[in-house]
């Protein structure tokens, strides 16, 4: 009776690794998606800021394009915690707001 036992918790056990095992790879990548999700839309927000510096265009697309940019500038920052440019880049969306309105 006692080898049946043994069997059977070692079964258990390695089941138990192996669904630990899935879920560390599942949260791996899930990590990795989101950690490239992220620098896409920094980058977008990037191009977006500058888009506005080379182009001529109207009031409202230049707030637009500076606000969005900002927009993702400050997502990208905010979950790689750089708090500096957290706070730089809310000032540009406050500042663009600001200045459109007035």
């Amino acid at each position: 009776m006692e080898k049946s036992v043994d069997v059977t918790t070692t079964s258990v056990e390695n089941s138990v690794e192996t669904s630990v095992e899935t879920n560390e790879s599942n949260n791996n990548i899930r990590h990795t998606s989101i950690k490239y999700i992220s620098e896409g839309v920094g980058w977008i927000g990037s191009v977006l800021v500058l888009i506005p510096y080379v182009a001529p265009l109207n009031k409202t697309i230049d707030f637009i394009l500076n606000t969005l940019g900002a927009s993702g500038l400050f997502i990208v920052c905010l979950t790689s915690k750089q708090h500096q440019s957290v706070i730089i880049n809310a000032a540009w969306i406050i500042g663009g707001i600001y200045k459109y309105y007035s």
